[in-house]
Formats: C-alpha cells, structure tokens, sequence
C-alpha cells in the first residue's frame, strides 16, 4: 500500500514537471533597421522602402530570419510585429550629390525558452 501511494505522488509531481518545463518560453522583442540601395530621388526611395517593408510582412518565419540577419534559436517562432515604418535618409557627397536610402525600421518578436 505504501509502495502504491508512493508511485502514485511520483507520477503527479513527473507529470506537474514536466508541463512546467514544456511551457516555459518568453518572447523576445527586438528591432532593426534595413537599409535599400541610393537612389537620386526621395521618391525612389520612399517606394523602394515600401516595397521592402512589404516583402518582410509576406515572408515566412525562415525568410524572415534570414532577411533580418537575425539568428532566433527557434526561427519559426520569428514574426514582425506592428509599428513598424519606414523613413528616407539624404545624403550629400563633396562634390555636392545628393543621394538617398530607404531606412525599413522593423519591430520583430521570437520566442525563447526561458
């Protein structure tokens, strides 16, 4: 009877534990900034930016770890999230050329475990 009694609270506290480990994932947060080729216009780039921004929004987890550079130890757990914009950056050389970068400013989560 006892042996029985013994087994029975081993078995509640292997099957208590082993559901506390199982569900034991935190999401990260992060963010980054992507940026496309120069162009000659602000337009341009504003359209190349966009078009970027919504690449990511179509990618698969995988994808979008690979676009990000981003190593997430799960990557399927890998997805934007909202807030993320897009920004232009203008630039002027020496010689008085203008140029500007689409800046793609990506809010991102994936899951850890803990």
């Amino acid at each position: 009877m006892n042996f029985t009694k013994t087994a029975v609270i081993a078995s509640a506290m292997l099957a208590l534990s082993t559901q506390v480990f199982a569900n034991n994932m935190d999401t990260m947060h992060a963010t980054k900034v992507l940026q496309t080729k120069d162009v000659a216009t602000k337009v341009a780039a504003y359209d190349l930016a966009f078009d970027q921004l919504e690449t990511l929004q179509a990618d698969s987890p995988s994808q979008l770890n690979r676009a990000l550079g981003h190593m997430a130890p799960d990557s399927r757990s890998l997805s934007l999230e909202d807030g993320s914009y897009i920004t232009v950056a203008e630039k002027m050389n020496a010689n008085g050329n203008t140029s500007y970068t689409g800046l793609v400013n990506v809010n991102y989560s994936y899951q850890v475990n803990d």
